[in-house]
């Protein structure tokens, strides 16, 4: 986070200036927060990302309306020292120097020049959703930022479901995220849904992929690839040693028949705080037969 003391080793006696900058631009994006649908729009998208990515979901950040000059959302990877910032807009017109005093170029160029100061190079992104914006950006940016800052098109809509139909990007993404074969767009529409209210059920502020995904899971277990691709041995010890049993791994799930006369799907994700209790259960229980295991895979 951004300090006074920071703003004051970087920018001396403009410390304080910028210091009351950062916290009137703060103020106002807390408060406009709410119902600002392009920018959760895009956060999906990066969240699905990173799912898909295979990064530690505990080790990646999502912050929204952060205290520096690019603040709509942060990407932080905590292994490595990655930042990234991304500006959002989704506006008719725009220009590098929007306004006298700290335009937008500005801006970038202050989040620049204080991460370098601690040894970061930021990840620095201008999101717009209008593509004759994002062409004219492009077309004008000078040549003293071209290198560090760049521009991104994301297609937003009005709603979830008309976004998913429009945005290639965040279709392939929550495709690849889904638990569900093949799913249809209604099902990337649910899952879509599912992560917009695991993220608007926080107070955005350093949310890491681990706990989104908590809150996804407990909303609905069977819509997000599990990120566990194996069971225990000790478990498995146990499924071998029941005659007439198998069963699979599928996105996370396990999956289990008994002599093609009976099948289902566990309930709780591999890996996660339930599916360890269910497991203690079996652990501590005699298991020798069918009948024996199927009292918890019925719970």
């Amino acid at each position: 986070m951004i300090t006074l003391e920071l703003l004051e080793n970087v920018f001396e006696e403009n410390g304080p200036k910028y210091f009351e900058y950062l916290s009137n631009k703060n103020r106002g994006g807390t408060n406009n927060q709410k119902g600002n649908t392009f920018e959760n729009f895009f956060t999906l998208y990066k969240i699905a990302e990173a799912f898909n990515k295979n990064i530690d979901p505990e080790n990646i950040l999502f912050s929204s309306q952060t205290f520096c000059f690019v603040d709509d959302l942060v990407i932080e990877q905590t292994k490595g020292k990655i930042h990234r910032f991304y500006q959002i807009k989704d506006v008719a017109n725009l220009e590098w120097n929007n306004r006298p005093g700290h335009s937008i170029k500005e801006d970038f160029i202050s989040q620049r020049e204080i991460y370098l100061s601690i040894g970061i190079d930021p990840y620095l992104r201008l999101v717009v959703s209008n593509k004759d914006v994002y062409d004219h950006l492009i077309s004008s940016i000078d040549e003293d930022i071209r290198d560090f800052i760049q521009v991104v098109n994301f297609e937003t809509a009005t709603s979830l479901n008309n976004l998913i139909r429009k945005n290639d990007s965040l279709r392939k993404e929550l495709f690849k995220m889904c638990a569900l074969n093949n799913p249809s767009a209604d099902k990337l529409n649910t899952l879509g849904a599912i992560l917009l209210g695991a993220w608007d059920s926080t107070d955005k502020r350093a949310i890491s992929l681990k706990d989104l995904l908590d809150i996804g899971y407990r909303q609905n277990p069977h819509y997000i690839k599990g990120s566990f691709a194996k069971i225990s041995g000790k478990l498995e010890g146990i499924f071998k040693d029941v005659d007439g049993f198998s069963y699979e791994l599928e996105a996370g799930f396990l999956k289990w028949s008994f002599k093609n006369t009976d099948e289902g799907v566990l309930q709780y994700r591999i890996g996660s705080f339930e599916f360890e209790q269910w497991e203690n259960d079996v652990f501590n229980a005699i298991i020798k037969t069918f009948e024996d295991l199927e009292l918890f895979l019925a719970s």
